[in-house]
């Protein structure tokens, strides 16, 4: 079984579903549900439930919020390495009516306290691991010590725009990075309109010296590139539950994919599809046969 080191964010997620059509600065009547997320997290738990061993490396609070992700975290077989601080970092999304994010604000500045001093504790950790992801919630001396101390293959999810640039001075040491259109535009200072400004988005980043390039485009589809070949696949129609965890999703589907030697793109949009129809931050009902299946059903 492939050992995996994750290093990122977890928080609680809290939703917020309008009955209707928004109403900006108004009361909208709407119902709440709460779920556990983060990317780090999320991408943590999609890859436990699809079979590997994964450790999480993550920030947690001394609070109730901790216990759940514990909890949680023991049914699932998921490893958990915690820095701990006074609250667990949590993220609120109002979605819109056809449950699409419309804002949402990350109170997660917690995570400071994943520091370097607190990586280089848990160097047997992370050396032990075939592979490592990370999130762009780190500091620059954190992520500055990821790259310099640890020789395996590094997974980057790019998470925001005003987060992704802080991985221009690393992409020579990114094997495989995760970005949706708008960090890839930021990131490369390519505009996006066509399959050939794609092509110069992924061709600049290989360049840079990433190995493995994904670029989400929402409901446009999704585009995979490396040294050997450059596809770009549709997007799947599907009715949206949350579209909260879907890019973490993806990437899990692509990584996993990645170590068993399989087609990173069909399972990376599958399991997307996956964690679309479901309430959740992460599909309660996701295993590698589930997802086997699914890459089937699509024809991916």
């Amino acid at each position: 079984m492939s050992k995996v080191v994750v290093i990122g964010g977890t928080n609680i997620d809290i939703f917020a579903y309008p009955h209707q059509r928004i109403v900006m600065k108004d009361s909208n009547p709407g119902y709440i549900s709460t779920s556990l997320g983060g990317v780090g997290r999320n991408i943590s738990e999609n890859l436990s439930r699809l079979g590997l061993d994964v450790t999480l490396i993550t920030v947690l609070g001394r609070d109730e919020a901790a216990n759940w992700v514990k909890a949680e975290s023991k049914k699932i077989g998921l490893k958990l390495s915690i820095i701990e601080v006074d609250q667990t970092p949590s993220y609120i999304a109002i979605f819109d009516e056809f449950h699409e994010d419309l804002v949402s604000v990350a109170a997660m500045d917690q995570l400071a306290s994943l520091d370097a001093d607190e990586i280089l504790k848990r160097k047997k950790i992370i050396n032990d691991a075939e592979i490592i992801v990370m999130d762009t919630n780190l500091s620059f001396e954190t992520m500055d010590v990821i790259f310099d101390q640890f020789k395996q293959k590094i997974f980057v999810d790019a998470i925001s725009s005003q987060k992704a640039i802080k991985i221009k001075p690393y992409l020579s040491k990114i094997f495989g990075l995760k970005l949706n259109i708008i960090e890839a535009e930021l990131l490369t200072g390519i505009t996006y309109e066509n399959m050939e400004d794609l092509n110069k988005m992924g061709d600049m980043l290989l360049e840079r010296g990433v190995k493995e390039v994904f670029i989400t485009l929402g409901d446009k589809g999704a585009y995979y590139t490396n040294l050997r070949e450059a596809i770009f696949r549709n997007a799947i129609p599907v009715k949206i539950k949350n579209s909260t965890g879907a890019g973490d999703a993806f990437f899990a589907g692509a990584i996993y994919a990645k170590l068993l030697d399989k087609n990173p793109l069909s399972y990376a949009m599958a399991n997307a599809v996956l964690n679309l129809s479901d309430e959740k931050s992460v599909c309660a009902s996701l295993t590698k046969e589930i997802l086997e299946e699914t890459v089937k059903e699509l024809s991916l």
